[in-house]
């Protein structure tokens, strides 16, 4: 509906538009995140966007100029080289909380984001980016709530005495409670905890 002067990756204007798109779009997720003081945050989603965006481009153009190729040969490459660069976000701690998680997916999506802006989907995109956006700020309350009103929690204990452990679980059983799962972390071996 835009016009087929969009559709031509040999058009500055195309170009400049899907470059523009993607700058504002990662942007806006990248300022999500840093809201809530994610190490990724506003310039990093605008770097993987936009340059998911320029490989895209660069292989529409390759190919209409060659008239060979594969389209998606570039796309497919910054999927899993977005997903690598994600895997190194994700930590375990010493508590076994995972942190990081939704940041690497965030990056994966936002670079996704900007292979379908190189293409020139702008229905699509505009859908996926507000999609995105929702699932991102408005998710967040809800898993809180959820959490909030489950009866499933996780305990973090620090115990001087292994022995304690025992009187632990016979007063969690006196409460009616019930313990799914005990792991001992070996960080604290011969720390005296």
């Amino acid at each position: 509906f835009l016009g087929d002067w969009l559709d031509d990756v040999s058009n500055i204007w195309t170009i400049l538009i899907r470059l523009i798109l993607a700058v504002i779009f990662g942007g806006i997720i990248g300022l999500e995140r840093a809201s809530k003081r994610h190490a990724a945050g506003f310039r990093t989603y605008i770097l993987v966007c936009l340059g998911a965006t320029l490989a895209m481009i660069t292989n529409q153009f390759i190919c209409e100029k060659s008239g060979q190729g594969d389209y998606a040969r570039l796309g497919a490459q910054v999927i899993s080289g977005i997903g690598f660069l994600g895997a190194g976000t994700i930590l375990v701690t010493s508590k076994n909380q995972i942190k990081g998680l939704t940041t690497s997916v965030g990056l994966w999506a936002s670079g996704i984001l900007g292979l379908v802006i190189g293409t020139g989907y702008y229905t699509i995109v505009l859908f996926c980016f507000i999609t995105f956006l929702c699932v991102l700020s408005l998710i967040p309350p809800l898993e809180i709530y959820l959490k909030n009103h489950s009866n499933h929690f996780e305990i973090h204990l620090e115990l001087k005495n292994y022995s304690y452990l025992k009187d632990f679980t016979t007063v969690i059983r006196e409460l009616g409670l019930r313990i799914d799962d005990i792991e001992a972390n070996t960080s604290y071996i011969n720390s005296g905890l």
